[in-house]
């Protein structure tokens, strides 16, 4: 691992004494049992596995109760079978993937055997490994020829789908001069798609359904008119004047700006792409004069050569001004169309995070940003044909109550078709004052008719701190949970699923729930598709486990420190205690920090697969009235190590050290994921009377987390989520190693603050 280097050699064995108040001193445990333990926890820490499987295989024997070694040694067992299962598994499948791979391409499925490319990766033992097949990667190849020619042919949707699974093969890999060609590819052809969606819509419907009927899925040719005159609305009050102050502020702010060039050649070439789709000259005539577009591509391309010249001085006004003429001269687009493709496209030269808030998105915005609103509690999307669809009532929430169900299509809101509504529509019309009542008209697959069911709205928030087992949720729509993963060895677990201003208390209530029940000895902190939140939250929550020093500092444009979090003793109410972190390619922001501050401080062992990269933050800067622009202008740093600058989580181009590397590297297979996934949903549905979920139609055989009870229990005792069934073997081994010593137990459990250095381990800071 990267930061395994500065690592002490050795973590020491001495047990020190716990202290509480002055009154108490705890009798040592054994030494042979701690020096074990100690060992353990080195090699989770190095990433050694297979020295990690030799010290379980072997916990010592003086010191450790012998009932508790014995259980110990028959998890461990489960753990190795479940293991080699899904070892031969893996192979099998991957066997059998690598053939059916094939076999859909010479039955010209291109896109199948894209699909099972991804599958053969997943279960490999590294993504570079099936590109080194020379029968694949000519399969490669002539996919990726295949995705030239349906584009030549005007196959949108079969040229995205390709590119799209053809930059995922290559993602993070060696072949990253590939995966750049293609992921240029993809954009475009997506920017394409886009133009289509937004200015075309009846082309874009028409070609989306003769897609999925290709594809064998059966859709519905109808679709609300209102879509095809959306955009409209969609470029209301963007004007020159936004446009110029949002690159402005961009090009002064951004963390890696490189000033206006950039900026203005991509959105040359977003206006060049608009003014080049052939087909969008049903919405704007012009287009189709030939005369026209080469006068525009002609004033376009001696905007382009003169930000091209070494040295030159970048004006933004007179570029801006030579494009708005070009356009009043030649191909007179509306000027809202025109400032809108021209400045998101030039954001696009920035990073993914930086975007204008036009005065369409405004009022979304502003709800995402309060957290907290007055609705009735359901996500919802616009599905392909523009209708808003449930994409689930929130457990406990007033649409849940009232028998709102997924896939619903909300048809009607007090009596006003929903017809042409965007999302943005939907959800003012929705939300309200709180108590008020909405009615909704409800079209249900399967069901005649209308559906009319009031619902008096309420506050919403979605918690974002959940334990282990789901008991229920209370008439005020509080949910209810078990917190212990493991009730006899005191193991908590607590899954994050992002940081808001409820978190802090949330988790206290969760962590003084444990403390109070059988006793709090270890945890398990899931951070899996976690993708971050307020970043003060993500140093409280550090700081539970961290006592003192850095948690994270931010990083401007050259290097200098913008701010420090740094660790203080009196919020350490964690400190000690044997934790494991939980990440994946989910974990993203505020939970990379998290996981990232307490590796380097070796407070926990993480586990599981890289993290996002996204450890960056944005700003926002008004631009206009109902006009915004968010510009990334720091990065994140994690704490330094021995002496050595802290990493930088952000995934920038260009760079492989990206996310928070896990201490142990836990793959989850498709299989895995999909399994863990249905077992949680059936053991949330068994407490809150939803319905369990159906196996699809073409399912050839059940799938193994239907079968049987909907006990969450199964995640680790039927090898379901091998992540977290080896996070709780490394907890409950530091737990095992204390089981001579009653007296420390108790201490623990007298405890009711800060607990530092349980252990003087040296790698401990």
């Amino acid at each position: 691992m990267p930061h395994s280097a500065h690592r002490p050699a050795r973590l020491t064995a001495v047990f020190m004494a716990l202290l509480i108040a002055g009154v108490a001193t705890a009798r040592p445990v054994s030494q042979q049992a701690r020096v074990w333990a100690d060992d353990v926890w080195e090699a989770a820490l190095e990433g050694d596995r297979a020295g990690l499987e030799v010290l379980l295989e072997t916990p010592a024997a003086d010191g450790i109760d012998a009932a508790a070694r014995e259980a110990f040694l028959s998890e461990v067992a489960i753990w190795q079978t479940h293991e080699s299962d899904d070892a031969e598994h893996a192979a099998a499948r991957r066997a059998a993937a690598t053939a059916e791979m094939f076999a859909a391409e010479r039955d010209g499925d291109v896109l199948e055997a894209l699909r099972l490319i991804l599958e053969v990766q997943t279960l490999s033992e590294s993504l570079d490994a099936p590109l080194a097949n020379p029968d694949i990667r000519s399969l490669l190849d002539r996919a990726e020829k295949a995705t030239d020619a349906w584009r030549a042919e005007g196959k949108l949707f079969y040229a995205q789908q390709g590119l799209l699974r053809l930059r995922a093969a290559f993602e993070d890999t060696q072949a990253k001069d590939v995966w750049d060609r293609l992921t240029d590819a993809y954009e475009d052809v997506s920017n394409e798609m886009r133009l289509l969606r937004r200015y075309r819509f009846a082309e874009f419907h028409r070609r989306y359904v003769a897609f999925q009927q290709e594809q064998g899925e059966e859709v519905r040719p109808e679709y609300s008119p209102r879509l095809d005159t959306r955009w409209q609305e969609e470029i209301r009050d963007v004007d020159l004047l936004t446009a110029a102050r949002a690159m402005e502020t961009a090009a002064a702010e951004h963390v890696e700006s490189d000033g206006y060039a950039p900026l203005l050649l991509e959105g040359l070439d977003a206006v060049r792409i608009l003014g080049s789709s052939d087909i969008l000259a049903e919405t704007f005539p012009t287009l189709a004069d030939q005369d026209r577009l080469a006068g525009w591509n002609a004033a376009l391309d001696a905007a382009e050569a003169v930000l091209n010249v070494p040295g030159v001085h970048v004006s933004l006004e007179r570029t801006l001004q030579h494009v708005a003429a070009a356009n009043a001269e030649t191909i007179q687009l509306p000027e809202g169309v025109l400032w809108r493709e021209f400045t998101d496209g030039a954001m696009e030269a920035l990073d993914r995070f930086s975007q204008v808030i036009w005065p369409y998105d405004y009022e979304a915005f502003q709800r995402q940003m309060r957290g907290k609103f007055v609705g009735v509690g359901v996500q919802i999307r616009e599905n392909d044909l523009g209708e808003i669809e449930v994409v689930t009532p929130l457990e406990g929430k007033p649409a849940f109550i009232a028998g709102v169900k997924a896939d619903d299509v909300i048809a009607t809101v007090d009596g006003d078709s929903t017809a042409g509504w965007t999302i943005h529509d939907a959800v003012r019309q929705i939300t309200g004052e709180p108590d008020t009542s909405v009615l909704l008209g409800i079209r249900r697959p399967g069901e005649e008719g209308l559906i009319e069911v009031p619902i008096v709205r309420g506050v919403i928030r979605m918690p974002t701190v959940q334990g282990w087992k789901k008991l229920g949720v209370d008439d005020e729509g509080r949910e209810a949970w078990n917190w212990m993963l493991d009730e006899e060895d005191g193991v908590g677990y607590i899954k994050l699923t992002g940081f808001d201003q409820e978190t802090r208390d949330d988790l206290l209530r969760a962590i003084t729930t444990m403390r109070r029940g059988s006793g709090l000895n270890g945890l398990v902190l899931d951070l899996r598709y976690n993708p971050g939140g307020l970043l003060e939250l993500a140093g409280f929550v550090s700081n539970l486990f961290v006592p003192h020093g850095e948690i994270v500092t931010g990083e401007g444009r050259n290097g200098e420190v913008t701010f420090r979090f740094g660790a203080q003793s009196v919020g350490c109410f964690l400190g000690g205690l044997p934790t494991a972190v939980l990440v994946n390619r989910g974990s993203a922001s505020a939970s990379e920090i998290v996981a990232g501050c307490l590796q380097a401080h070796e407070a926990a062992v993480v586990i599981g697969q890289r993290s996002y990269g996204k450890g960056s933050v944005q700003t926002v800067h008004p631009v206009g009235p109902e006009s915004r622009v968010k510009v990334t202008n720091q990065y994140y740093r994690l704490p330094a190590v021995d002496g050595q600058p802290g990493r930088l989580v952000h995934k920038r181009p260009g760079s492989p050290d990206w996310g928070v590397e896990p201490d142990l590297r836990v793959a989850m297979s498709v299989d895995d994921i999909e399994a863990s996934e249905r077992l949680r949903i059936r053991a949330a549905a068994a407490v809150s009377a939803l319905p369990p979920p159906t196996l699809d139609s073409d399912d050839e055989e059940p799938n193994p987390a239907d079968v049987g009870e909907p006990d969450i229990n199964r995640l680790i005792t039927d090898g379901f989520d091998p992540q977290l069934e080896l996070a709780l073997l490394i907890v409950r081994a530091q737990v095992l190693a204390e089981t001579g010593s009653d007296e420390l137990n108790d201490l623990r459990q007298m405890a009711g603050g800060p607990v530092e250095d349980l252990r003087s381990r040296a790698g401990r800071r």
